[in-house]
């Protein structure tokens, strides 16, 4: 599981993500970009304060959208909530380099499924974003690769820091740790 910041830290800036996405959530964007920052701030969350804070901005800001009253964002909720679900927990199950794959790919998987459906005959329905398919999926590919990403280096940057403390406390002279006694 990834190494969150400490705790106050891990707290604030979650927090802060969280309500990032709720404001993107309702904020007068275009669809699709309401929606990346949603992913972009649930990732981020994710990297910052673990996964509690990642399901909230993922889960929690969609609905804060209908806010706005925007009829669009009605019919495109339950593909948005879908995917960010199934990102997190894809990101969650399969944390490290399967995640990089897994993750955007389950993201962008009810989005895919309703665009591939909705040419059919049987299941034709008119969505808000029938101009820009291609463009909404590839920017929500792009966005979860770049947000696990940043939730890899993130992660790396804590191990490493915290493999290093010990080694600099030692160079800079601070006495040695107590040696074991044995019994």
């Amino acid at each position: 599981m990834i190494r969150p910041a400490p705790d106050p830290q891990r707290l604030i800036v979650g927090t802060f993500m969280v309500l990032a996405a709720i404001v993107f959530a309702v904020a007068p964007l275009p669809l699709a970009l309401r929606s990346a920052g949603i992913v972009l701030s649930a990732y981020l969350a994710f990297g910052m304060g673990g996964m509690p804070f990642a399901y909230l901005a993922a889960l929690l800001a969609p609905p804060a959208g209908l806010i706005a009253g925007d009829a669009e964002w009605l019919v495109m909720l339950p593909i948005i909530l879908s995917g960010n679900l199934l990102g997190m927990l894809a990101l969650e199950f399969a944390w490290r380099y399967p995640a990089l794959v897994l993750s955007p790919l389950l993201l962008i998987t009810p989005a895919a499924f309703v665009q591939v459906a909705s040419q059919r005959e049987l299941f034709a329905v008119a969505l808000p974003w029938d101009e820009a398919r291609a463009a909404w999926l590839t920017l929500h590919l792009l966005v979860a690769v770049l947000g696990v990403l940043s939730a890899f280096l993130l992660d790396r940057h804590r191990a490493r820091r915290a493999t290093d403390t010990p080694a600099k406390a030692r160079a800079v002279g601070a006495p040695p740790p107590p040696a074991r006694r044995r019994a």
